[in-house]
């Protein structure tokens, strides 16, 4: 199951709770005489698909997906919502959360709060070359190029969106964005790595990292640590997410 794509999953239970759900009408005329309202069995199909993510191995924030995607199909028939649009919202999302589908990560975006943590844990080392895998919008490459001790601050993002929007902001504020696959990163050029991405990869790119990351060099992971491995620090944040930040210094 593991090797199954999330998506396919995900369908996969829509489809089998559907198929319940007609089942259940079939048989409903025994007990109940219809007809039956649409607005419940959608509801139905939606929290029974939302339900049953954790008997299939699906992360906690594909519940959401599974409820909202029957409740927004019928919500577009009932209020007679063009395909056309349709097609272009899906388009867009797509272009926005690829790396969702491609490499099960979300599109996190790093808070104030954590970005003035990095700052603190760059400014005690000399001539940073700093990198963001997966680098969403590019605020913190931006950010990153600003203080005086980082000499390069680099990020890599593959959505297209995030990374146009990235190229922008970085050609105004400072840093480098690139269209680049994170596994394709030379991490070795690197002082300070940080990742804000998901469980799913973690302990791939610590293989990575350890393969390729220089002793004395520092990666840091917003919110998922590496499986299996103690990290050197852990910060924990006051923002409202209560972020924690998991420090490994390379030996």
């Amino acid at each position: 199951m593991q090797s199954v794509p999330k998506i396919f999953i995900a369908l996969f239970i829509q489809f089998l709770v559907f198929a319940l759900i007609a089942a259940g009408v079939y048989f409903a005329p025994l007990l109940v005489n219809p007809p039956y309202p649409y607005w419940l069995l959608v509801l139905l199909q939606g929290s029974f698909s939302a339900i049953l993510i954790s008997f299939f191995g699906l992360p906690k924030w594909w519940r959401y997906i599974q409820f909202f995607l029957p409740l927004g199909l019928y919500g577009g028939i009932v209020l007679g919502f063009d395909p056309v649009w349709a097609l272009i919202i899906f388009v867009f999302v797509w272009l926005v959360f690829s790396n969702a589908f491609k490499e099960r990560v979300p599109l996190y975006l790093t808070n104030s709060i954590t970005r003035d943590a990095l700052k603190v844990l760059v400014k005690k080392r000399h001539d940073v070359h700093f990198l963001d895998l997966g680098c969403g919008l590019g605020g913190n490459v931006a950010l990153m190029s600003q203080i005086k001790n980082v000499s390069e601050s680099h990020g890599v993002e593959t959505a297209p969106v995030p990374y146009l929007l990235s190229k922008l902001v970085t050609f105004f504020r400072g840093g480098e964005t690139y269209a680049m696959d994170l596994w394709k990163a030379d991490l070795s050029y690197y002082d300070v790595v940080y990742a804000f991405l998901s469980p799913e990869p973690m302990p791939k790119l610590w293989k990575k990292i350890m393969e390729e990351m220089l002793p004395g060099s520092v990666f840091v992971s917003n919110s998922f640590s590496v499986p299996g491995v103690e990290p050197t620090e852990v910060w924990e944040l006051s923002d409202r997410r209560e972020t924690k930040l998991y420090i490994y210094y390379i030996n």
